[in-house]
C-alpha cells in the first residue's frame, strides 16, 4: 500500500507565509500607535477630572444655598416659637427637610392656629432642600425618620412623642 497523500503546509507557497507575517506585523504596529495615541489625548489637562478645591465659585455657590436654607428655617421657628404651648391639641406637626435619599429629614410641630402661613413655608423650604441635595450630590445614612406618635406641652415648648421612647426633642 502506497500513501498517496502528500506532505505539505497549510500555505501554497513561501510568498504567502512572507504576506500573512508581514500583514500580522504590520497589524499589531497600527494597533499599538492606535493605543498610544488615545493615551495621549486622555493625559492632557484639559480632560483630566479638575479638584473640587480649585472650584471657589462652586463652594461659595454651595454655601450661598446653605445660607439661604437657613434663613428659611429661621424664619420658620421664629414664628412657631413666638406661640407657646400649653394645649397639646391646638398643635400639630408635619415632615420638614428632605434627605437625600428621599423622605423627610425631621418633623416639626406648629400651632394649628397659624396652619395656613406656616405650612407654605415649610413646604417651599422642604422643596428648596430637595433641590439643594440634587444640586450638590449630597448623599444621607438613608435611615427613614417615622413620624412622631403625638405632642406634648413642657414649659411652653412643644415636645414630639415616639412609640419607642416617649420624647424626641423640644421645639
Amino acid at each position: 500500500m502506497k500513501n498517496t497523500r502528500k506532505k505539505g503546509n497549510i500555505f501554497a507557497s513561501k510568498t504567502v507565509k512572507i504576506k500573512m507575517k508581514n500583514l500580522l506585523i504590520l497589524s499589531l504596529a497600527l494597533l499599538s500607535l492606535a493605543s498610544c495615541k488615545s493615551k495621549k489625548s486622555a493625559e492632557s489637562a484639559e480632560n483630566l477630572p479638575k479638584d473640587i478645591a480649585l472650584k471657589p465659585e462652586n463652594n461659595l455657590s454651595q454655601q450661598n444655598d446653605r445660607d439661604e436654607l437657613s434663613k428659611k428655617i429661621k424664619e420658620i421657628t421664629l414664628i412657631i416659637a413666638a406661640e407657646p404651648c400649653i394645649d397639646p391639641t391646638e398643635w400639630k406637626f408635619t415632615a420638614i427637610g428632605a434627605k437625600p435619599c428621599g423622605g423627610p429629614s425631621s418633623y416639626i410641630a406648629y400651632p394649628a392656629k397659624l396652619e395656613s402661613e406656616i405650612l407654605p413655608k415649610i413646604q417651599n423650604f422642604t422643596a428648596m432642600q430637595s433641590a439643594f441635595n440634587k444640586k450638590y450630590n449630597l448623599m444621607s445614612d438613608c435611615a427613614m425618620v417615622m413620624p412622631p406618635s403625638g405632642i406634648k406641652c413642657e414649659n411652653g415648648k412643644t415636645v414630639l412623642l415616639t412609640e419607642n421612647n416617649g420624647a424626641t426633642e423640644a421645639q
